[in-house]
């Protein structure tokens, strides 16, 4: 892909850099990138790291016409596929810029502690903490992902003592613990911290001495050094250093011994190894711990207090132990850099590209939307309105979206807590019919109803199809589940008659529930409708479990996005428990403080135990034999396994075909007719073992999507089940899973993987016996556990 990315400045700042940087990571990955804006201080960083630099012109009042104008023509002439603007102002020129480019997107990044409402809603939207995402969800952004501010481990490490000797000898710095701070010292959200710092400085000369390292350059500054002046006649002993901006401050962070700061500049801190204090407003100061690290992921590496005049003293209550305990200190620091490890910028660069391709496949729908841009200008205009009301009161703050932080909003109120009565049936509202193909819901159910009875509730059929479907409205299709069929009027995935399907759902269950005298312990929605609130009066723990991201696969469903994402958000505020199939997938429904749970696929481990070993000449091939038994859809990457059949590896494929496109269909017909490759459509679910049995490596191709990155494949435990090492992109989630078994590689590093795993010795049993534990049966006992409140064990 070929990628403009535009920073809303280019002088030294969290946000600008990190746009650089991972502009730079992006373009490692084999990407074409090229940086947009005016020339500034970090143009020398852009050049460091081999990136095109393209001027704008003087923009004047934003959004400016002759920024978008020249922004179009770099677009156009250069064969742009996706521009990506960093704070508000780039983000309204990009789409402007692009509006009348069907084929290319536009993405953006806010890291600002507040997101500017007339960023249209449609425009795909990064953000930097999971507290902001959860808010911009809750408003209807379907759209918003979450980027935390990336750190670049292999440029930021600790430096070889003689440096930091250098270093402090520059700087006049003795051997007093060094206390730094790496910010702009401007007056919104930064100050009022560092002015406590400084104060602190001057108190603790006698009991706790150390030296405050300032770093960095601003409006502020001034007032600053008059404040540090101050506190150096109260102490008489100087005791704050100022550098001003440096262009690289990696010798600042290696030379400290404690650090405080907040956003980007707190975590990189943690790739020196340095204990952190993390800085807030209102007077906020809080160490990094094991017992606050959740809250951070949380709320974004900032937080505010009760009170500005506070900060002087929660400083001293937080530094302190650190000043007088250097093995506490060390402790610290090593903890930090662990939890850094899970904001490296290649992490972030990879999880980038899954952004750009996936705004890439649906920017065409994307523009022109004409009531979403009327918003849009009507909320700017009344920005500006605000803004000039402000400046003639005198009351007009310069970073305004800073100035009011969503962690400073009151908090949501915490899950409501259903009474989970342990002797009443559960209540399951699925996805499907009971009667389609057995995926997650069947298997779950199948195995909870060995524990307690369950009242399955198929989604609602037309009423035209009452004779294809015949049957009585109740029955028992396996022993202690109880299915309720519901009809209702033809059209039932239309918007109107979708609704009315719903309520008709909730009234069968209620029926059934007053008719048998039952109370549920449990409500459990497993579904893309709105159900939760229709039965939020029932008894019972409202429980809502997401199997798949149901927003992201609107696209592949045939299904809008919009009506998906609000359903969704109707599900989690009306949940008590919310659960999902992979972390990444828990953490992207997180809406309050407390976590999401997570509970991954399982598989029939049974039913794959021993399986006999099927002849490749069976299946009409040769071995060796690799394979994917599952659904072929635009999830599958065929380019993969066409490198597959290429390397001389014969193919099995196994199960239904549902391309959307032409291209696709093209594409698996090419394949299929290809000699070396054998593909059968659907077969009975008793017939699987006999072409797992056939297989000597099973794939889990996967495509670059968030979808995709946010799915547990069901088919990567049913090939280790049945003693089959196993093959997956590095987009499929493998968490919990033995990597001694399944190999995990980008696509470069596919074929080279299958390989691999075809050429070492197979213990087909330590293969089947390594998710020993992965059984629904397991998935069952825990899903109980947390409905019942007593779930001690983390999740598997």
């Amino acid at each position: 892909m070929k990628i403009v990315v535009y920073p809303h400045d280019l002088d030294i700042g969290g946000s600008q850099l990190n746009a650089i940087e991972l502009a730079a990571a992006v373009q490692a990955l084999g990407h074409e990138c090229i940086v947009f804006g005016r020339p500034g201080s970090l143009c020398a960083r852009i050049d460091e790291l081999g990136l095109e630099f393209v001027a704008a012109p003087e923009p004047g009042r934003r959004p400016s016409p002759r920024v978008v104008r020249a922004l179009r023509r770099l677009v156009v002439e250069r064969g742009i596929d996706v521009v990506h603007g960093y704070e508000w102002p780039p983000a309204l020129e990009a789409a402007l810029a692009v509006d009348p480019l069907p084929d290319v997107a536009v993405v953006t990044t806010v890291m600002s502690m507040a997101i500017a409402p007339f960023i249209p809603k449609w425009m795909p939207l990064l953000v930097g903490t999971q507290q902001i995402l959860a808010a911009e969800h809750i408003r209807g952004r379907a759209a918003a992902q979450l980027m935390e501010p990336p750190v670049d481990l292999a440029a930021n490490h600790p430096l070889p003592a003689a440096e930091i000797d250098a270093f402090k000898r520059q700087r006049g710095l003795d051997d007093r613990p060094v206390v730094a701070v790496v910010s702009r010292l401007v007056p919104d959200l930064k100050a009022e911290g560092i002015f406590s710092a400084i104060e602190l400085a001057g108190d603790l000369v006698d009991r706790a001495p150390f030296q405050l390292l300032i770093v960095g350059e601003g409006r502020s500054r001034a007032d600053m050094e008059a404040a540090a002046a101050a506190a150096h006649a109260h102490s008489g002993r100087k005791s704050i250093v100022f550098t001003g901006e440096l262009a690289d401050p990696r010798a600042a962070y290696a030379t400290a011994d404690i650090m405080i700061g907040m956003g980007g500049s707190a975590l990189r801190s943690l790739a020196f190894g340095k204990p952190l204090i993390v800085q807030g407003e209102h007077g906020f100061f809080r160490a990094l711990s094991p017992a606050t690290v959740d809250t951070f992921r949380w709320q974004g590496w900032y937080g505010v207090g009760a009170a500005a005049q506070d900060g002087v003293a929660t400083l001293r209550a937080e530094l302190l132990p650190l000043l007088d305990d250097p093995a506490l200190r060390r402790e610290r620091g090593e903890f930090g850099r662990r939890v850094v490890e899970d904001f490296s910028l290649t992490t972030a660069a990879r999880h980038l590209v899954t952004v750009y391709r996936d705004a890439v496949a649906s920017a065409p729908g994307q523009k022109r939307r004409l009531g979403a841009a009327a918003a849009s200008g009507l909320r700017i205009g009344a920005y500006y309105a605000r803004r000039r009301i402000q400046k003639l009161r005198g009351n007009r703050r310069a970073d305004d979206f800073n100035a009011a932080p969503v962690a400073a909003a009151a908090p949501p109120p915490s899950r409501p807590q259903g009474d989970a009565r342990s002797d009443g049936p559960i209540l399951y509202f699925a996805g499907v019919r009971w009667d389609t193909l057995a995926g997650t819901d069947r298997h779950l159910v199948s195995a909870l109803a060995a524990r307690r009875p369950v009242i399955w509730v198929d989604t609602a059929t037309s009423l035209l199809s009452l004779r294809r479907h015949r049957g009585p409205r109740s029955s028992e299709p396996q022993d202690n589940v109880t299915r309720l069929r519901v009809f209702t009027l033809p059209g039932p995935q239309r918007p109107i008659l979708r609704a009315i399907g719903d309520r008709r759902r909730a009234r069968a269950a209620r029926r059934h529930l007053r008719g048998n005298g039952l109370a549920p312990s449990a409500v459990i929605a497993s579904t893309t409708a709105p159900i939760l609130p229709l039965v939020a009066n029932l008894p019972g723990r409202k429980v809502f479990y997401e199997t798949d991201d149901s927003v992201a696969a609107g696209a592949l469903w045939g299904v809008s996005s919009a009506y998906l994402h609000a359903a969704r958000e109707k599900n989690l505020a009306a949940a008590d428990l919310v659960v999902a199939v992979t972390p990444q997938l828990a953490r992207h429904l997180q809406r309050r403080s407390e976590p999401a749970q997570w509970l991954p696929n399982g598989a029939e481990l049974q039913r794959f135990r021993d399986i006999p070993r099927t002849p490749a000449d069976e299946v009409g091939l040769t071995g060796p034999v690799a394979g994917v038994i599952g659904q072929f859809n635009a999830r599958i990457d065929l380019n993969l396994l066409g490198a597959v059949q290429e390397a001389g590896i014969s193919l099995l494929l196994v199960g239904p075909r549902w391309f959307e496109t032409a291209a696709d269909n093209a594409a698996f017909d090419e394949l299929i007719a290809r000699p070396g490759v054998r593909w059968i459509d659907a077969v009975p679910r008793e017939e699987l073992p006999r072409y797992l049995g056939a297989l000597d490596v099973g794939l889990t191709p996967y495509r670059d999507s968030m979808f995709n990155r946010r799915s547990y494949p069901l088919k990567t435990i049913e090939y280790l089940a049945a003693g089959i090492p196993a093959v997956a992109t590095d987009i499929a989630v493998v968490d919990g899973l033995d990597d001694r078994y399944v190999r995990v590689a980008d696509r470069a590093g596919f074929v080279t993987a299958v390989r691999e795993a075809l050429s070492g010795d197979v213990d087909r049993a330590a293969i089947a016996a390594s998710v020993a534990g992965h059984d629904w049966n397991d998935r069952a006992d825990r899903l109980l556990r947390l409905i019942d409140g007593d779930d001690t064990e983390g999740s598997r």
